[in-house]
This record gives structure tokens, sequence and C-alpha cells, in this order.
């Protein structure tokens, strides 16, 4: 099962590389997440499959705040909405999302005459979730776009991102 699994992998990747229209850009994102309620910083991926569908996967890193980390791991479809004359164009954003947590705490209790007791460690999860959001592609030269994005994860962590990512096309 697992020889066959990597072999349909092998192949799907090499169909993928192997698509002459196919374009892929990569590029660095700044994000907030309202009830993480801080500043996170992203890796991003698009693979474009024809003009209106891409594959749009992401990894993005917030800022540790309150004894704790969270991270988020997107695997996102972007469906072309329609072209803004001027502007760029808007898509849809769907597909699967990954959230992770970690607090780490360190305490001491002066337990007075009878000495002190303390204690550290951590504590982590992850949740599964679903995106929902829009986005704009606004193209700053042949190889170079900005793509700012509203995104709201449904699932066992709920919060709204937003922010905005650069975009260099390979």
């Amino acid at each position: 099962m697992k020889n066959l699994l990597k072999s349909l992998l092998a192949i799907a990747l090499f169909f993928i590389i192997s698509e002459a229209g196919a374009q892929i850009s990569v590029g660095p994102g700044v994000v907030f997440g309202t009830d993480i309620n801080n500043v996170g910083f992203s890796a991003n991926g698009k693979y474009e499959f024809n003009e209106k569908w891409s594959a749009a996967p992401s990894f993005t890193y917030f800022l540790k705040k309150n004894y704790t980390n969270w991270s988020a791991l997107d695997l996102d479809a972007n469906y072309q909405i329609t072209e803004l004359e001027n502007i760029g164009s808007l898509y849809a954003i769907g597909g699967l999302n990954l959230t992770f947590w970690k607090v780490k705490y360190d305490y001491d209790f002066d337990l007075g005459e009878y000495g002190s007791y303390g204690d550290s460690g951590s504590v982590s999860g992850s949740e599964a979730g679903v995106n929902l959001g829009i986005g704009l592609n606004v193209p700053m030269g042949e190889k170079l776009a900005l793509a700012p994005e509203l995104r709201y994860t449904l699932g066992g962590a709920n919060y709204l991102r937003f922010g905005v990512k650069v975009m260099f096309a390979l």
C-alpha cells in the first residue's frame, strides 16, 4: 500500500511539474489573526492549473504572545471570480486548515517558611478547520504581484485573518 501511494504521488508530481502552461509563484506575507490577536508571517506558494484554478498552500507563524505560540498550515484552492479593470483579479479562497498552538508555562509559588514550589512545562495541540475567503491578485510587474487576502477559518479554532503577500513568479 505504501509503495502504491508513493508511486501515485510520483506520477502526480511528474504531471504537475511537466504541465507546460502551469505557473508557480512563491513569496512571503504578513497577516493579523483576530482571535489569536497577533501578527504572523507566512511562507506562501501558488500553482496555477489554468486561468481560473490554482492551488495555494501556505504556512503562517504568529509571534509569541502571553506564553502562547500559534501557527497555521493552509492547503487552499483559489478560483478566479473576475478580472477587475486596471487593478487585477478577484479570487475566492477555500481549503483545509490545521492550526497548531503551544503554551509554555513557568511558575514559582512562595510557600513562606515551608519553602517554595515551582513547575515548568508546556501544553500543545492542534485544531482542524476549513478556510473561506477572498483575495485580490494585483500585478506589480512581469514576475511580481501583491495579494491582499481576507480569510475566515471555521472549525476547532475560529478566527479571521487579513493580510497581504508578495508573490514572485518562477
